[in-house]
C-alpha cells in the first residue's frame, strides 16, 4: 500500500559507497572485478533520467577517477571509514546541496543491476516516505531510498532488511539482478546467469592470472605486484610439488589453481 501520493517529477540524488578497489573484494578473490562491479552500479544509475546526481563516496584516487570518468561526481574520505560514516558524509553532502531531491542509495557491487531496474524502484520509491530492496540472499539490502522531505536514515549493515523494515522503510520488489550483489564466488556464479553489465562482461572476458610471491604455505598465502597479500585455501596447487616462501607463482583466479 502506497504511503501518499508522489511529488511530480521527483528527481533523486543517487549515493554510492566504494571501498578501496585493491581489497573490496577479499571473500571473492578477484579485486580486479570491483571496478566493473562498481561502474556497472554507477552507469545503470545515472543512465536513469529520474537520476539527476550521482556521488560516489569513497577514500580511493582510484575509484575517484573511474567514476569521474563515467560523469558522476566524487566525495573524498581523509581516510577509509566504515560503511554508515561513509552514507553519513554522503547524505550530508546531497542535505546541503538543498536541491529538493530525494535520495537513493546503492552499494557498488551490483553488476547485474540496469537502468530499467533503478527506473522501477524509484517511481515506487516515490510514493514512501523510505523504502528499500533486499539482496538475493534475503538478510541484506541493495539500495535504499527517501523521499523529498523525508528525514529517514538508511540501516546497511548485518541483518538490514530487518533493520529497515523495523524502522519503517517499505521493502520493494525488484529484478533479480537488482537484488544480487556479488560478494562469493557463488554469487558470481549467479550474476553471471542473470546477466552483468557491459564493465563485469569486459573484465570476465580478459586474462585473469596474476603473478604473485608465496608468504605462506599452510595454507598457500601470497602477496601480489601491488603488496595485497591473500589465502588460496581452496585453490588447486597441484602443480606445485613443493611450494616454498618467497616462490613465484601465477594465480588463476578464473579457473580457482596456482601454478609455477
Amino acid at each position: 500500500m502506497l504511503d501518499q501520493p508522489a511529488p511530480p517529477e521527483v528527481k533523486w540524488h543517487a549515493l554510492v559507497p566504494a571501498k578501496a578497489l585493491h581489497n573490496s573484494k577479499s571473500r571473492l578473490g578477484r579485486n580486479d572485478l570491483a571496478g566493473p562491479f562498481l561502474a556497472d552500479t554507477v552507469a545503470a544509475l545515472i543512465g536513469s533520467a529520474q537520476v539527476a546526481r550521482l556521488t560516489v563516496i569513497t577514500a580511493d584516487a582510484e575509484v575517484a577517477s573511474l567514476v569521474e570518468d563515467l560523469g558522476g561526481d566524487v566525495i573524498m574520505e581523509g581516510s577509509p571509514t566504515g560503511l554508515l560514516d561513509s552514507l553519513d558524509l554522503g547524505l550530508e553532502c546531497a542535505e546541503s546541496a538543498s536541491e529538493g531531491n530525494g535520495v537513493v542509495i546503492a552499494l557498488g557491487d551490483l553488476p547485474c543491476l540496469r537502468t530499467q531496474d533503478v527506473d522501477l524502484f524509484l517511481e515506487q520509491a516515490a510514493h514512501h516516505d523510505s523504502s528499500f530492496t533486499c539482496d538475493s540472499d534475503g538478510t541484506g539490502s541493495t539500495m535504499w531510498a527517501r523521499r523529498p522531505g523525508s528525514d529517514a536514515k538508511p540501516r546497511f549493515g548485518v541483518r538490514s532488511r530487518a533493520a529497515h523494515r523495523m524502522h519503517g522503510a517499505v521493502e520493494i520488489p525488484c529484478s533479480a539482478g537488482a537484488h544480487r550483489d556479488v560478494d562469493t564466488s557463488t554469487d558470481l556464479w549467479d550474476a553471471i546467469r542473470i546477466g552483468v553489465g557491459a564493465h563485469t562482461l569486459q573484465a570476465l572476458s580478459e586474462p585473469t592470472m596474476n603473478i604473485a610471491t608465496i608468504s605462506g604455505t599452510n595454507p598457500i598465502t601470497a602477496i601480489d605486484e601491488s603488496g595485497l597479500q591473500c589465502s588460496y585455501p581452496d585453490y588447486d596447487i597441484s602443480d606445485l610439488i613443493a611450494p616454498r616462501v618467497g616462490q613465484r607463482i601465477r594465480i588463476d583466479s578464473a579457473n580457482k589453481n596456482i601454478k609455477l
